[in-house]
């Protein structure tokens, strides 16, 4: 009887490969390693999608990897054993095999698949940053140059009109602070028209 799940163990290979965990190798033993981590990767899937009972067979003597089985995907409930992988001396590979006889004294030996073991980050990547649209953008300015005018009318009011040079020291700061502001939204434009003259497909 072939594996009921091999889809998830055709899927364990995609998403490896896809990963760039496992792939084409030099030595036989790089290969048995892939075997192991595609092994354990399937059992994964199957234990947390399909059947908690499929887990992984302890081996720590002879061929194994990470004190696993390389090929086989094991059910608690009887023993019975699946081959799910193999290689072609180059790459890992998923093969569906034949259920191998129950037997109870492998149930001892079996051991729940963990993300760990099947090398699952349960950390997100983190994305660039989005870009604001060109409205964001706009409004971030005027918002900055209205600010920066408030704060400098909120400055003439407080001083004494009769003071023509604070008044006129205030002026100055008004228009330092709008120019410095104008510079911040070039920029902002600038950088904006250089990210769309990139995406945009050539002509």
């Amino acid at each position: 009887m072939p594996y009921p799940h091999f889809d998830l163990v055709q899927k364990a290979h995609a998403d490896l490969q896809a990963e760039g965990l496992i792939g084409p190798r030099s030595n036989q033993d790089a290969v048995e390693q892939d075997k192991g981590l595609l092994c354990r990767r399937a059992a994964y899937y199957v234990h947390t999608q399909r059947d908690p009972s499929h887990g992984l067979l302890e081996k720590t003597e002879g061929n194994n990897s990470l004190g696993y089985s390389v090929d086989w995907i094991l059910r608690q409930t009887d023993g019975v054993g699946y081959d799910v992988t193999t290689d072609d001396g180059v790459n890992a590979l998923p093969v569906n095999g034949d259920a191998h006889a129950p037997d109870p004294a492998y149930i001892p030996r079996w051991r729940p698949p963990t993300a760990e073991l099947a090398q699952i980050s349960s950390t997100p990547t983190p994305g660039p940053e989005p870009t604001p649209p060109p409205d964001e953008i706009v409004s971030e300015i005027v918002a900055e140059i209205l600010n920066a005018i408030a704060a400098s009318e909120a400055a003439i009011m407080a001083h004494d009109d009769a003071n023509t040079q604070r008044i006129l020291d205030t002026i100055d700061s008004i228009k330092t602070q709008v120019e410095d502001s104008l510079k911040k939204a070039l920029a902002l434009i600038l950088i904006k028209r250089r990210r769309d003259d990139a995406a945009a497909p050539p002509v």
